[in-house]
């Protein structure tokens, strides 16, 4: 999806005159099969390259505005510092799709690390509020099409793209290209479109140029002299934390995943919720799971206020509150209530309850089938904490949409055999529940709400 965004944003941009002006359309040539070759190797090239610094240009309103980044090609990332209003700055992340911004703490950026919190994310384009906004979004999408697990088809190249002009950047001799944005969507109707490439006689991409709908280009030069500690460039958890590489589990960690759900049978544990609900607006939760009972009882703060939330297997109740904390005994009036099997249910469903029911679900009866385990779920990535190691992993639980591996809508990080946390993929970014076990008495459900929701 966020391809055709960014190949619908560029097209309607289209491309101005001042990419290929009087003085350099009379020179342009069509590329040698070198040059073609060249071009068609570039993004496979960048996508085993190391992470890099960058200097991106944006003309907004008028003016030029310079912002500081890094790029990790692998995940992709972008990791940038903004300018923005009062002479103030915001730090931003970006990967495919979805940005996360905070304010800047003044020291992260410079030491290429990312703070772990006061982040929200928001929608590429769509989420976007200000012109500074969208055109960042736009070049930050563009960068994300450089990079392929092959090689581009250096026919193709030969009769799409031309040769500009010879040119120096920071030293370097390059050749200027003009050619399509690389990337194939099946959606896409038309002619794709157009971008500057500058490249040294290596191969490596220096500058990269693309038409955001202004009277000028905004460019990215890419500082490959350089030199800092690449290991800070990482999502934050919103945005799925970091990159995963599916693989298949071995016998005993099917034989733990197994267990998981069946220990939890009769477990209860202790909640913190983080989720992502709308463009710049994080939801947080904190308060129990009992899979004893089949409950969860949660104190939940978001744009809209501060509310309880009771869910059951049959349906959810919630109550405002101005209590700072959760209360231990839920109060016994002004539940709204919803069935999940009334007809409006879904109209009061949204993310934090999906994350929930998921948490609800992650308790069963029996063990599952550590065979069936071992064929169905995927090692995404492995953690650590307290010097143990946490598995990442995927696996269906009943109902679930068939997905690919790593594309599943759900991932759950277990350690020691026991689950740690269930992550959520939404629409705003990754939300999550963390869990902490610990035995305590059951909640005390008023007798109306518990008859109406299970």
């Amino acid at each position: 999806m966020w391809v055709m965004v960014i190949i619908i944003a560029i097209a309607t941009a289209g491309w101005f005159a001042v990419s290929c002006a009087s003085d350099r359309s009379s020179a342009e040539r069509p590329v040698s099969e070198e040059e073609a070759a060249l071009l068609a190797s570039m993004r496979e090239r960048n996508l085993g390259s190391d992470p890099v610094a960058l200097r991106m240009t944006l003309p907004v309103e008028g003016e030029m505005v310079v912002v500081d980044g890094y790029l990790n090609w692998q995940v992709p990332l972008l990791y940038a510092r903004v300018p923005v209003e009062g002479g103030e700055h915001r730090l931003v992340q970006a990967v495919p799709g979805l940005i996360a911004g905070r304010a800047d703490d003044g020291a992260a950026f410079a030491e290429v690390r990312v703070p772990e919190d006061g982040w929200n994310t928001r929608q590429m384009l769509s989420g976007a509020s200000t012109p500074l906004e969208t055109t960042l979004d736009i070049l930050a999408s563009s960068l994300f099409t450089l990079t392929a697990e092959e090689a581009d088809d250096p026919a193709e190249l030969a009769e799409q793209a031309t040769w500009r002009e010879e040119g120096i950047i920071d030293g370097e001799a390059v050749d200027s290209f003009r050619a399509p944005i690389m990337v194939a969507t099946s959606d896409q109707a038309g002619p794709s479109p157009e971008a500057l490439y500058s490249l040294d006689g290596s191969g490596d991409l220096r500058r990269f140029q693309v038409n955001t709908g202004a009277e000028s280009l905004a460019a990215v030069d890419f500082l490959r002299e350089v030199e800092f500690d690449p290991a800070g460039l990482v999502p934050v958890d919103l945005l799925g934390g970091p990159v995963i590489a599916p693989g298949e589990v071995d016998g005993d960690l099917a034989e733990t995943l197994a267990g998981v759900r069946a220990a939890n049978w009769s477990r209860s544990a202790v909640v913190e919720l983080t989720v992502p609900v709308g463009d710049g607006q994080v939801a947080t939760g904190s308060g129990s799971v009992d899979w004893r009972t089949m409950t969860a009882y949660l104190r939940v703060s978001d744009g809209d206020g501060d509310r309880l939330l009771l869910a059951r297997p049959g349906g959810f109740a919630t109550v405002a509150t101005d209590e700072e904390e959760l209360p231990e005994v839920p109060p016994l009036d002004g539940w709204e209530t919803h069935a999940l099997a009334d007809e409006n249910a879904a109209d009061s469903f949204g993310p934090v309850e999906s994350l929930v029911y998921r948490m609800l679900e992650m308790a069963a009866e029996e063990p599952g089938d550590a065979g069936e385990l071992a064929e169905e779920a995927s090692l995404l990535r492995v953690d650590e904490s307290g010097g143990e190691p946490v598995y990442v992993v995927e696996f269906p639980v009943a109902g679930d949409a068939p997905a690919e591996a790593g594309e599943s809508a759900f991932r759950y990080h277990v350690s020691e055999d026991r689950l740690r946390e269930v992550e959520m993929m939404s629409y705003f970014g990754a939300a999550s529940a963390e869990l902490e076990y610990e035995d305590f008495p059951m909640v005390a459900i008023p007798a109306a709400v518990s008859e109406a929701i299970g």
